[in-house]
């Protein structure tokens, strides 16, 4: 990577724009999955595809936080997207537009932790699913400075996790 170009995410292999989204989602998972074990925490990837969660973060004392992980790009104006609160949708070509959707939002039946990586250079914001009902379906990442690295949540939701099962 050379000092003119900082992006992560380029699609040097001129790949269909459909597949290279997926592959780079796919990288988002894993960079997210990384970061976590760089934080000192066993995190290991949910290899089952469409599941609610993308990867179990085990932060001691026998619990297991379940994440979904979303990558997010620049917009088209080259700021900074927003990150989905959603899942279930699906696009592409190969999608059939007349069935009818099955996109929901995230709740706490769902997963614990919604972690958002900057596809452009992987810092993390770590975002507790309870948070996301304050919003609507998406929210520029931006917004979300409080989140930005903040691993200590994970240990917080893993102490109210503990004593909510008390």
């Amino acid at each position: 990577m050379t000092s003119e170009n900082k992006e992560w995410a380029r699609n040097l292999t001129k790949n269909d724009d459909g597949i290279f989204r997926t592959i780079n989602g796919s990288a988002d998972e894993l960079i997210g999955i990384g970061r976590a074990i760089k934080a000192g925490f066993n995190c290991s990837r949910v290899d089952i595809p469409n599941g609610r969660y993308d990867a179990v973060i085990d932060v001691g004392g026998g619990k297991l936080l379940r994440i979904q992980i979303k990558g997010v790009g620049k917009n088209k104006n080259g700021s900074l997207g927003s990150v989905s609160f959603t899942g279930g949708g699906r696009s592409g070509k190969q999608i059939n537009r007349e069935v009818k959707s099955r996109t929901y939002k995230y709740t706490e039946k769902d997963i614990d932790i919604l972690m958002a990586v900057d596809s452009r250079n992987g810092e993390c914001y770590v975002i507790p699913v309870k948070d996301l009902k304050k919003w609507g379906t998406t929210k520029a990442l931006s917004t979300l400075q409080e989140y930005k690295e903040n691993w200590d949540i994970l240990i917080k939701i893993a102490h109210e996790k503990k004593h909510k099962n008390n």
